[in-house]
């Protein structure tokens, strides 16, 4: 994930002195590898430690790092060919505009997820797939939509898959859980009320879990024992998350590969047959 997505995606858990200093560099981006942590700090009205703080937070050594890296993002995004896709969309834009933005920030969201996904969490999560007794997906809203995507992918290669969408049955099956069942609660947020719930439920009998959230720490991705992470561009005119909801499916299908590779012979036989089947229900010429 490049520096001036990590401004972006951050902005949740910043301080109000971070917000601060994350607003004025994101307004002023080629005028920061210029300055030293003093001037900047001068500039806004904060100490030159807290400049320096807040490059380590980001995840950076101090300030010349940071500037380093904001240095390089600037240059990869000057470096794409058309212009009007590094901007965020707005009211004005043509439909031409609005579709070269669309197309460009989800496959800016689906690389900046892949560069921070960890390799062994995705193999323990197969996996804990693998060994569990039952599977239960859990999602609300647009990520109940990958949710339910998730659940008729597993039945494809003969898992135990449920997806629940009913609070009430949510919380019942929740109770009924136990370690060997697994809970895979979707929600980019990590903040939605009826999955913490559920999820702490399950957790409190031993049932594995797994979420997928964002990137930023969230109340839902503390409960998990494998939390995985996606990236989501912030944009302004969104009425839905659109690219949040790219990079789960995402992250869902290489989960889906991963296990297919497992029993392969089985698997693809079990596609063959489920795709002889679904045929029935086509419309002949």
């Amino acid at each position: 994930m490049d520096c001036i997505t990590k401004l972006r995606e951050m902005q949740e858990i910043f301080t109000k002195t971070e917000k601060k200093i994350a607003q004025y560099i994101l307004e002023n981006l080629e005028n920061i590898k210029g300055m030293r942590a003093k001037e900047l700090g001068e500039l806004i009205g904060i100490s030159q430690p807290s400049i320096i703080r807040f490059s380590k937070k980001l995840g950076y050594k101090g300030f010349p790092e940071f500037k380093i890296a904001l240095s390089e993002a600037i240059i990869r995004k000057k470096s794409k060919k058309t212009k009007i896709v590094h901007d965020q969309i707005s009211v004005d834009d043509t439909s031409s505009e609005v579709i070269k933005k669309v197309a460009y920030q989800n496959i800016e969201a689906i690389k900046n997820t892949t560069s921070i996904i960890d390799v062994l969490d995705m193999e323990n999560t197969v996996d804990a797939i693998c060994k569990a007794r039952n599977i239960y997906i859990l999602g609300a809203g647009f990520s109940g939509l990958v949710a339910k995507n998730f659940m008729y992918k597993l039945l494809e290669i003969d898992l135990s898959a449920s997806y629940l969408d009913d609070t009430h049955i949510q919380l019942t099956s929740m109770n009924n859980t136990t370690p060997n069942d697994l809970v895979f609660a979707i929600s980019h947020s990590g903040q939605t009320y009826e999955i913490i719930k559920s999820v702490e439920i399950a957790k409190k009998n031993g049932a594995k879990i797994i979420t997928l959230t964002k990137v930023v720490e969230n109340p839902l991705s503390k409960l998990a024992d494998i939390a995985i992470k996606t990236v989501a561009e912030n944009v302004n005119f969104r009425l839905t998350a659109i690219s949040s909801t790219i990079t789960q499916l995402t992250v869902i299908d290489a989960i889906f590969i991963l296990l297919s590779k497992i029993n392969y012979e089985k698997n693809l036989s079990l596609a063959k047959k489920n795709t002889k089947t679904v045929k029935i229900l086509k419309v002949r010429k």
